[in-house]
C-alpha cells in the first residue's frame, strides 16, 4: 500500500510537470515525409528527429517552425517561414499572383515545393497556430545538427522598405 502511494504521488508531481514543459518550454518531434528535404529526411528511409523551441519565440524570415495545419488543427506541419506580416509574397501557384501577409500571420513553404502542402495552397497562417522553431535535428546520430536559418528568395518576397517603397 505504501509503494502505491509513492507511485501515486510521483505520478501526480510528474505527469504536469511533463505537459507544462512540452505545452510552453520545448519539444521532441518527429519528421515525417518530403516536404522540407533534403534539410529534413534526406534518407526517405529513415526520418529525423528534432528539438523545438517553444518559450520566449519571435518569428523570424527563414526559420523553420512547427505550426498546426491550417486546415486540420489536429495535424502538426514542418515548414520555414517564407514572410513575416506585412510583408509581399509571389506564389509558386500558378494564378494565385502576389499576397500581403495580413497582420498577426505569416508565409510558410516546406524546403520542397514539389511535396509540399503550405502557404502556396491554404495561404497565410495565423501566428498562433505557430507553436515553435525547430532548433535541431537530434536524430539519427549521423545527422545530428543546428538548423539554420536561411534567407528568403529575393524574387517572391518584398518588404516594405523605410520610405514606403517595396525591397
Amino acid at each position: 500500500a505504501n509503494l502505491l502511494l509513492r507511485s501515486a504521488k510521483v505520478v501526480c508531481w510528474t505527469v504536469p510537470g511533463v505537459v507544462l514543459v512540452g505545452d510552453y518550454v520545448g519539444q521532441v518531434a518527429w519528421i515525417e515525409g518530403a516536404s522540407m528535404q533534403p534539410t529534413f529526411n534526406p534518407n526517405r528511409w529513415l526520418d529525423d528527429f528534432v528539438l523545438v523551441r517553444k518559450f520566449l519565440y519571435q518569428p523570424k524570415r527563414g526559420d523553420v517552425v512547427i505550426a498546426k495545419c491550417p486546415s486540420s488543427p489536429r495535424k502538426k506541419i514542418v515548414k520555414r517561414i517564407l514572410a513575416l506580416p506585412g510583408d509581399f509574397v509571389v506564389s509558386r501557384k500558378r494564378g494565385k499572383g502576389i499576397t500581403r501577409v495580413p497582420t498577426g500571420h505569416v508565409w510558410i513553404e516546406g524546403d520542397n515545393p514539389r511535396h509540399s502542402y503550405d502557404s502556396n495552397s491554404f495561404g497565410p497562417v495565423p501566428l498562433g497556430l505557430v507553436e515553435g522553431k525547430v532548433e535541431a535535428v537530434i536524430w539519427p546520430i549521423n545527422r545530428i545538427s543546428v538548423v539554420r536559418r536561411s534567407a528568403a528568395d529575393p524574387d517572391r518576397v518584398h518588404t516594405l522598405g523605410s520610405e514606403g517603397g517595396l525591397s
